[in-house]
């Protein structure tokens, strides 16, 4: 198990910002095909931004349409260099959270091998924190809806914390929020209202590598057929 998270700052082309890093409780199995895939509970993310301590400001997740890009060198967030290559992948509307889905994460802030989420941790005056990464097996997981809503609270200005129970504890599990934790979150810019109803909006998506084009099938099954020819030809 890792022994700490260290969080830091750093400049963006926007400003500067600062990035939050999540750790599981124990090592969880790859999901084995390099690739991101998606996997969304938005019924387990609603109750935990509903819960009591939200009294009667609850927020709503509301997930757009799913997108996938085709980006090989993303499928593990390894670097710096990597985050700000997401944030220049973001989907389209400056209120709107890009929740990524990767096969691994390498680094987030530091180097390491247990990362299963990063976010920049945004805030009243980070309004250009909008972006989350998720490993797509723990994703995957029961501890999914924990970690999406862990990830999507750091782009909201929540940082984190040692509370035995709280959602924001480094090693997820838990989902607790404390009062003054859900008034900071409240006053994000990401929060939009649709009447008196407080939501967010995300839109998931999957990193994946380069797959043929039907044309490049096509030139293989050629290539499989002429390879077949010449073993029966020189067969007889």
């Amino acid at each position: 198990m890792p022994s700490s998270i260290t969080q830091t700052s750093r400049p963006t082309p926007w400003q500067r910002l600062r990035t939050a890093a999540v750790m599981a409780l124990g090592t969880l199995a790859s999901a084995g095909a390099m690739a991101g895939f998606i996997t969304l509970n938005e019924a387990g993310m609603d109750s935990i931004f509903s819960q009591p301590s939200f009294g009667s400001q609850t927020v709503d997740i509301r997930f757009n349409a799913p997108m996938t890009l085709v980006k090989p060198s993303l499928l593990g967030l390894d670097s710096i260099w990597e985050m700000d290559e997401l944030r220049s992948l973001a989907a389209p509307g400056s209120k709107t959270v890009s929740m990524f889905f990767a096969d691994s994460i390498n680094w987030c802030g530091e180097d390491g091998s247990n990362f299963v989420g990063c976010a920049d941790l945004g805030g009243p005056g980070y309004p250009a924190a909008r972006i989350m990464v998720l490993k797509s097996s723990t994703a995957a997981s029961n501890l999914g809806a924990v970690l999406a809503a862990h990830e999507l609270a750091h782009v909201l200005g929540l940082d984190h914390v040692n509370t035995s129970g709280n959602l924001m504890n480094p090693f997820i599990g838990a989902t607790s929020l404390s009062f003054s934790q859900v008034s900071s979150l409240l006053s994000s810019p990401m929060i939009q209202l649709d009447g008196a109803q407080r939501f967010v909006s995300i839109t998931p998506i999957a990193l994946v590598a380069q797959v043929p084009e039907p044309a490049s099938w096509a030139m293989l099954g050629l290539g499989v057929l002429a390879l077949g020819w010449r073993r029966r030809a020189r067969a007889a």
